[in-house]
């Protein structure tokens, strides 16, 4: 399969789906932060921003870009000489330590056995306190429902038998 060279159109979209300020756009970062906690490897890390950078630029610009297309445009950027902005993004988005910490999670089953029963933290794993905050809690604002059973004191029919006609 050979790789096509990309239109001017196509070219004038990744030029700016590249100079866009990735690193300010707050809901991109959250975004990315969720899907980045999945991947392993650096080049996992770089394959998912660069499908990301794709999806999230044409759901905002309702501008389609063609992910495989927009990666031979990365590559042929490269070897030109220049090193891909998206290159240098990334590896700044990689060193922002995540909400649960920097540590790889432990390889196997075993490892985490040997962790726990040596009574030694597991990495990427939040440590919660055993303690309940008193006086912090929120009181019922609108009032209970009653069940369908359950009948108002004030509001008890007399039954149609009871009735005289």
């Amino acid at each position: 399969m050979t790789e096509t060279q990309p239109s001017s159109d196509a070219t004038a979209v990744f030029q700016k789906l590249d100079d866009y300020d990735w690193d300010n756009d707050n809901e991109f970062q959250t975004a990315l932060a969720s899907i980045l906690r999945s991947a392993s490897t650096p080049e996992q890390t770089a394959h998912l921003t660069i499908r990301a950078r794709c999806y999230y630029y044409t759901r905002k610009f309702k501008t389609p870009v063609n992910f495989e297309a927009y990666q031979t445009w990365l590559r042929s950027k490269q070897q030109a000489g220049s090193e891909p902005p998206s290159q240098s993004n990334m590896s700044s988005e990689a060193t922002h330590p995540s909400a649960m910490g920097e540590a790889p999670p432990p390889a196997s089953f075993a490892e985490i056995c040997e962790l726990i029963a040596a009574g030694k933290p597991i990495p990427g794993i939040k440590d919660i306190p055993d303690t309940i905050l008193e006086g912090q809690g929120t009181q019922a604002q609108a009032p209970r429902r009653k069940k369908p059973w359950e009948k108002d004191a004030t509001a008890t029919p007399t039954p149609s038998w009871a009735t005289k006609n």
